[in-house]
């Protein structure tokens, strides 16, 4: 019997660790996923206060095709979310949605509202 992915209520927690091109040393951040259905998910990665590397705006490109590959995901069915913490960098705390583009990335203002309600439990 083939394994079943996780549903939105049991999302893949971890600290994700990637080396950004050109870097001698590894970049970190918290990464979510939420699976709204066996090909569709919602991933959210947090800007670590103490990440050693480049942002996750920086490297977003190519974050967000290593986050796929590693974890089997189509990035044209993702929502890509980037989330900075109240206090770094920002002062309150934002959610964006982030989409690639052919001249690189876009980004949009989301509330936790409606992440919230998208995948269906308290982030």
């Amino acid at each position: 019997m083939a394994q079943s992915q996780p549903t939105a209520n049991q999302p893949v927690e971890q600290t994700f660790s990637w080396r950004p091109q050109g870097q001698s040393f590894d970049s970190q951040c918290r990464l979510r996923i939420y699976y709204l259905s066996f090909a569709q998910a919602v991933v959210i990665i947090t800007e670590l206060e103490d990440n050693p590397g480049q942002s996750i705006t920086d490297t977003a490109q190519q974050l967000i095709h290593l986050v796929c590959y590693r974890f089997g995901l189509a990035p044209y069915k993702v929502m890509w979310i980037e989330h900075y913490p109240a206090g770094y960098l920002k002062k309150s705390e934002t959610y964006d949605l982030i989409t690639l583009t052919l001249g690189g990335v876009t980004s949009q203002r989301v509330s936790l509202h409606y992440l919230e309600k998208l995948v269906g439990c308290s982030l």
